[in-house]
């Protein structure tokens, strides 16, 4: 029967008064070079002070944690890393794309279908992140002959909001100075926002039924050429 390695006797004097002095089995291990389940073998009878199995108990804590903020910073770094690589992917296709014109008018479609909604003589698009407001204007004057008379905005806010405000905010952001009465949920009256960015919903009114016709029709078209017509 093989036998295992053979350390002298010196190594373990040497690992045990380490051990006697409050080292851990992987302080002497990286020190000495014997794995720690045969240090536990040499070192066993050593009892530790109180002092120094606090010490150890710090310096595991103190590990621990350093482990936990660079396995975070790691998993950051691999998460942003993975977007990067999507962004890539999609500027290709992007880049790869045609006709501009064709591909703002699926986008509206597409948008209307989700977020879109029909009123009386006109459709609305509502939204509280101003980036998506301001996409769903440039895909309507990019690819309709727009009349902006016909356009207007209204806006639903929070109680402990100013609507004027934000009223002033959303012109700014769509170019639209014609408003419909806005609405103040009441229902959030005490209640502190979760978001300090929040600038609450922009409804965006336009007043030609044609438009929201086509999208409307588009965005069927699409979907019944993609899994077929419902049921």
């Amino acid at each position: 029967m093989p036998r295992g390695k053979y350390y002298p006797e010196e190594l373990r004097e040497e690992a045990r008064r380490l051990r006697r002095e409050g080292w851990s089995l992987g302080e002497i291990a990286a020190k000495l070079g014997p794995p720690k389940n045969t240090l536990t073998l040499w070192v066993r009878e050593i009892e530790l002070t109180p002092e120094q199995r606090g010490r150890l108990h710090k310096r595991e804590v103190g590990w621990t944690e350093r482990h936990r903020v660079l396995a975070g910073e790691t998993n950051r770094q691999a998460r942003l890393d993975r977007i990067t690589v999507a962004k890539m992917q999609a500027t290709v296709f992007l880049d790869a794309l045609d006709d501009q014109r064709l591909v703002n008018q699926i986008a509206a479609a597409m948008l209307y279908l989700g977020e879109g909604a029909k009123g009386e003589g006109a459709f609305g698009f509502a939204n509280s992140n101003p980036q998506i407001i301001r996409y769903w204007l440039h895909v309507l004057r990019a690819s309709f002959l727009i009349d902006e008379s016909k356009f207007r905005i209204q806006i639903s806010s929070r109680a402990d909001q100013n609507l004027e405000e934000l009223m002033q905010y959303w012109t700014a952001v769509t170019g639209i100075n014609q408003y419909i009465k806005g609405h103040v949920d009441a229902r959030t009256e005490g209640i502190p926002t979760k978001r300090s960015d929040y600038k609450g919903v922009c409804k965006v009114h336009y007043y030609d039924v044609s438009i929201r016709r086509y999208l409307d029709a588009l965005a069927h078209g699409l979907m019944e050429r993609a899994v077929g017509a419902p049921a």
